[in-house]
């Protein structure tokens, strides 16, 4: 089994507070020991491994990585569309173990479901127009 996306250690928030300080509030977003594998014919395929990261209010991060190395599979666990193999996603205290309609994701690729209709692909998000913060 091989890795491609290994541990990288939890930084502090440089906005907030000096780096030799404990944080004293919960990070916004904390990714603890995730680890994801997929099976695939070929046996397992790890594409994280013990990923740990803490992201504070008002910091802005990006994830850089060739194609493959599990950026898309982070995302994807952040926001409740995966389950990790192992460890977990804390958001503003919560634990994330699906999506929800206080997140969401903007993917590399269209998101139609070709088999439905263009007014059928829009009814299904129906649901969560309720949480706009606008009147359509």
């Amino acid at each position: 089994m091989h890795a491609l996306f290994e541990s990288f250690p939890a930084t502090e928030s440089r906005l907030t507070q000096p780096a030799n300080q404990p944080s004293l509030l919960h990070p916004l977003l904390e990714i603890s020991m995730v680890s994801k594998t997929f099976r695939t014919k070929g046996g397992e395929y790890q594409a994280l491994k013990n990923v740990n990261l803490k992201i504070d209010s008002g910091e802005f991060v990006t994830l850089i990585g060739h194609s493959g190395c599990g950026k898309s599979t982070l995302l994807s666990i952040a926001a409740g569309l995966i389950s990790p193999t192992s460890g977990g996603v804390i958001l503003e205290g919560k634990e994330i173990r699906e999506p929800g309609p206080d997140r969401g994701v903007v993917f590399q690729s269209h998101a139609l479901l070709p088999w439905l209709t263009v007014y059928e692909n829009v009814a299904l998000a129906w649901p969560l127009w309720n949480y706009l913060p606008i009147n359509l």
